[in-house]
């Protein structure tokens, strides 16, 4: 299988790039509008391009990725699909519910698999969380979540409008698909505040959802603080806490914290990555065609992101 990839980002070149070979990517074509061009894997065979119009007219590849600007997502994705082949896009795969709707109909229509990067449920230490609560004969019912960290460069992205910058928009994939994984719905009810702003963007927020069987979820999410990235899920007689949750290192062993009626325990997870599994996961959904699943997700946290927006 080929890769075109739209972006030179730091995490296609950190997490995903050196991924690829082990999944069966023969190659890949970067294209790079402005010039940057990250070390990658010796192994990894690239091709570097500066233009994505006659990228996509010209390379083999079957599958984009889709990791530029979240501003750039939309056209790159629209086209990528339109030309026919499947898409991976970085989180936030699309600014608004309409973009990803339309997205997710042209690629069913094109027997297509339209799948968006929000990899933290990917790691084991997710599965093995779900399976705590199995094992006490329990379900979650509460999780509250904190992923903020400090000032961003100013001449960061996010930082600005016209690229689709802000906390809502970059972090709000983090606040909408916990609720999907631990409680497999869309909420009730939705409520967000923003806590701080830039010249430009919001640069923190605060929300409050509800869901079905008296569920809920908060979170706090922004770049204005001290480092924080952490999970705790309640349920009956079982609570169960995660540090490094949404952006968890593939080198390392993580704990998973369990406090129940009889005492505490801690879990120790071998190093996995998360990155690798999701990509695993879609490349092995597209040598299959169309995935509704992959989509399915990607318009369930939409819609919740959307709400979050409003």
């Amino acid at each position: 299988m080929k890769l075109l990839v739209f972006g030179a980002s730091d995490i296609f070149a950190r997490r995903v790039a050196p991924n690829l070979p082990a999944l069966g990517v023969a190659g890949v074509e970067i294209v790079s509008r402005s010039g940057r061009r990250p070390a990658l894997p010796p192994e990894l065979s690239v091709i570097w391009r500066d233009d994505a119009e006659a990228a996509l007219a010209h390379s083999p590849a079957e599958v984009v990725y889709v990791t530029t600007e979240n501003g750039r997502h939309t056209a790159l994705a629209l086209a990528a699909l339109a030309s026919g082949r499947h898409v991976v896009v970085d989180k936030p795969a699309f600014l608004s519910l309409a973009e990803a709707e339309a997205a997710a109909e042209l690629a069913a229509q094109k027997y297509l698999t339209l799948a968006e990067a929000t990899v933290w449920a990917d790691h084991p230490r997710v599965e093995a969380l779900l399976a705590a609560f199995a094992a006490a004969g329990s379900a979650p019912t509460r999780a509250s979540a904190v992923f903020s960290f400090p000032p961003l460069p100013p001449g960061n992205f996010r930082h600005l409008a016209a690229l689709g910058g802000g906390a809502l928009a970059d972090l709000g994939a983090y606040a909408a698909s916990p609720g999907r994984v631990l409680f497999g719905c869309q909420p009730d009810t939705v409520d967000c505040r923003i806590l701080s702003r830039g010249p430009e963007v919001d640069t923190a927020f605060v929300c409050q959802m509800t869901y079905p069987g008296g569920r809920s979820f908060t979170g706090t999410f922004g770049f204005d603080t001290g480092y924080a990235n952490r999970l705790d899920v309640l349920g009956p007689n079982l609570a169960v806490s995660l540090d490094r949750v949404f952006t968890p290192p593939p080198g390392a062993a993580l704990e998973l914290a369990c406090n129940t009626p009889t005492g505490c325990t801690v879990e120790i997870i071998p190093p996995a990555d998360a990155f690798a599994r999701f990509f695993a996961r879609a490349l092995t959904a597209m040598a299959h065609g169309h995935d509704p699943a992959l989509a399915a997700a990607l318009i369930a946290d939409a819609r919740v992101r959307a709400r979050l927006s409003e």
